[in-house]
């Protein structure tokens, strides 16, 4: 059933979603610092609000998108934040990628308040969030995320409860740095296949169809790595802010993490290097620049 709904930020994910939400018959105030993100969905239906209080006033539940923890914090909890707006009993979907301890800070706040939060960070970028196709992994109350789930389906076709608050996050904390692992490591061994005179296209396609393949080899890489202007759908520097609430995550539990610390490594010079606003998949430009050689396909794809 539609129903009134609060969205707060229209970056990269939020700006894709709510088009979604608008198509199901829903009604949606929007909120963002960028007028003109604002303006483009107000055009497509939905309702400007001044603040995150306002967004929230009069929805049965409120979407996040932010990019950091203490953005999320003040947006929640702060000055003319969800939490000033929000009535007893409307839910709070946190889109955001931050760590697991904020999650379950912010959702004892939200209690006081009579409101539930739910973190629940999503999977599929730009792309995903284009097609309605997003992975979303969830932590926190069960009765809450059953009734948020009809809305969610809207724009997600992968859609999971997976614990309790924080477990959301801490899956996808996970998910980032098995991915920025994954990136690192065929940037490294590919770089090495081509410097021995192997042509990309050809290990690209071998080692797709074999024990090295993954959906970064298959699927993104060939969308950005391996094209001519390499669009950006992840900045580097989000993944290494994830790398860093990762690592800093992990170390609360006094986990060693030696190769997500090399692997952050690469991250903070890609960073240095002037990266940052590119695609996460430049970190691999590390290797391009020891080998000379550009790991760009001959092909468009390597299916």
């Amino acid at each position: 059933m539609a129903g009134q709904l609060g969205f707060i930020g229209l970056g990269n994910i939020g700006s894709r979603v709510v088009p979604h939400l608008l198509a199901a018959g829903h009604g949606v105030a929007v909120s963002d610092l960028n007028a003109e993100a604002v303006a483009a969905l107000v055009a497509q239906g939905a309702t400007a609000a001044e603040s995150a209080a306002e967004a929230a006033a009069q929805a049965e539940i409120v979407f996040l998108s932010l990019p950091s923890p203490a953005i999320v914090r003040a947006v929640v909890a702060g000055e003319r934040g969800v939490l000033q707006g929000a009535r007893p009993g409307t839910i709070i979907i946190d889109h955001s990628t931050i760590d697991p301890e904020t999650s379950r800070e912010l959702a004892a706040r939200a209690a006081e308040a009579g409101v539930t939060y739910l973190d629940a960070p999503v999977s599929g970028g730009v792309q995903g969030a284009e097609a309605g196709t997003l992975a979303v992994m969830a932590g926190g109350n069960a009765e809450a995320f059953e009734r948020a789930r009809p809305v969610i389906e809207a724009y997600a076709s992968n859609v999971f409860l997976v614990g309790e608050t924080g477990s959301g996050q801490a899956i996808k904390l996970a998910n980032n740095i098995i991915t920025a692992i994954n990136i690192a490591a065929l940037g490294e061994g590919l770089s090495a296949a081509v410097a021995a005179g192997v042509e990309l296209d050809t290990a690209a396609r071998v080692l797709s169809t074999s024990s090295a393949n993954s959906h970064v080899l298959s699927s993104y890489f060939p969308r950005t790595l391996f094209t001519e202007d390499r669009p950006t759908g992840f900045a580097l520097d989000f993944m290494l802010k994830d790398i860093k609430l990762f690592l800093t995550s992990a170390a609360r539990t006094e986990l060693p993490t030696p190769v997500s610390n090399v692997v952050g490594d690469l991250f903070r010079i890609g960073h240095r290097d002037g990266r940052g606003a590119k695609d996460f998949t430049s970190v691999v430009e590390f290797y391009e620049d020891f080998t000379g050689t550009r790991l760009q396909t001959k092909e468009a794809g390597i299916a």
